[in-house]
C-alpha cells in the first residue's frame, strides 16, 4: 500500500498579543483544507478576543483588571443558558478562578494565581483557551471526517489531535530557551509511554523566562524552560508553570505523589547551564543529558 502523501495547510491569526497557528491536514486535498480554514479561521479569531476581554492582564477592561481593583463581582455573574434555558455552567472567569484554586492546592502552592500581588491567572487561562478553541472549532472537523489532523497552538501552548483512522503523526520539537533558531528535542508519538497521551492527540505547554522575563513567582532558579505533554492542555500548561515556579526536584516530587499526573505528564525540562533532564509518563525517574 502507498504510503499517503499529506497535505498540510495553516493560518496564522493574532489575539491575546501573541500569534497563534492553526494547522489543518488532509489526505492529497489541499484545496479542502483552504476551505476549511476559511470557515473555522474567523470564528477562532472571535473566540480569543472574547477570552482576551475576559483575561488580559493588559486590557482596562478585562474582567481581570476589574478584579485587581478589587471588583471580583464577575464571580457571581450568571453563566452561558443550556439548550434547556438553564444556567448550569460557570462563566469563563469563575472556571478559570476555580482552576487556579484547584492548581494552586494540587502544587502546594507552586502555581499561584497571585503574582507580584495582584491576580495573574495567565499560567492557565492561555492554555485554557487554545484547548477550547480546539474543541469547539477543530475537533469537530475531525469527528465528521473533514480533515485528518487539527492543531492550534500559541505562547508555547499547542493542543493536536488526530483522526482515529489516520495514519498521520504529529513531532513537536522543543525550541532551545537560549537559541530559539534550534530545536532540542523532538517529542515524537513513539516517546511517549503511557497509554493515556501520545503526540497524536495531546496538549504540550512551554513555561520559561527566556520570553517574557521574570512573570512567575519562583522558589527556584534551576530551571530556564519547562515543557510538559499531558492528556489536557490545561493541565499541561499548569503543570509547566509548576515546574519553572518549583525548580526540578520539588517538580518531580510534585509529579510523582500524585496518581494523574504520574500516569500522564510527561515532562522535558531545560537547566539554566543546558542540560536537559526527562521524566516519562508512568515513571518515577528523570533521564539526564
Amino acid at each position: 500500500m502507498a504510503t499517503p502523501h499529506y497535505a498540510i495547510r495553516a493560518r496564522v491569526i493574532h489575539a491575546m498579543t501573541i500569534p497563534f497557528t492553526i494547522q489543518l491536514v488532509a489526505d492529497n486535498q489541499a484545496h479542502q483544507l483552504d476551505a476549511l480554514l476559511d470557515e473555522v479561521t474567523p470564528r477562532i479569531e472571535a473566540f480569543l478576543a472574547d477570552v482576551d476581554v475576559t483575561f488580559s492582564p493588559f486590557r482596562d477592561d478585562s474582567q481581570v483588571a476589574a478584579a485587581r481593583r478589587g471588583d471580583w463581582s464577575a464571580l457571581l455573574s450568571p453563566g452561558p443558558l443550556d439548550r434547556f434555558g438553564r444556567n448550569n455552567s460557570p462563566t469563563a472567569f469563575a472556571e478559570i478562578y476555580a482552576l487556579c484554586q484547584q492548581a494552586k492546592d494540587l502544587t502546594d502552592g507552586y502555581f499561584n494565581p497571585m503574582h507580584a500581588g495582584v491576580y495573574d491567572p495567565t499560567g492557565i487561562a492561555k492554555g485554557w483557551a487554545v484547548e477550547q478553541a480546539h474543541r469547539r472549532f477543530l475537533k469537530p472537523l475531525l469527528d465528521a471526517g473533514r480533515c485528518e489532523a487539527a492543531a492550534i497552538g500559541g505562547g508555547g501552548d499547542i493542543q493536536t489531535a488526530v483522526r482515529d483512522d489516520s495514519g498521520f503523526e504529529w513531532n513537536i520539537g522543543v525550541a532551545d530557551p537560549f537559541d530559539a533558531s534550534k530545536t532540542l528535542h523532538t517529542i515524537a508519538p513513539h516517546t511517549i509511554t503511557a497509554h493515556t497521551i501520545t503526540a497524536r492527540n495531546a496538549g504540550i505547554a512551554t513555561s520559561g523566562t527566556t520570553a517574557r522575563g521574570e512573570h512567575i513567582t519562583r522558589t527556584a532558579h534551576d530551571l530556564a524552560q519547562a515543557t510538559v505533554v499531558c492528556d489536557r492542555l490545561t493541565f499541561a500548561d499548569m503543570w509547566a508553570t509548576t515546574a519553572i515556579s518549583a525548580g526540578e526536584q520539588a517538580f518531580q516530587t510534585l509529579v510523582s505523589r500524585n496518581d494523574i499526573a504520574r500516569a500522564t505528564v510527561m515532562a522535558i525540562l531545560v537547566r539554566t547551564d543546558g542540560s536537559i533532564a526527562e521524566i516519562g509518563a508512568d515513571s518515577n525517574s528523570f533521564h539526564r543529558h
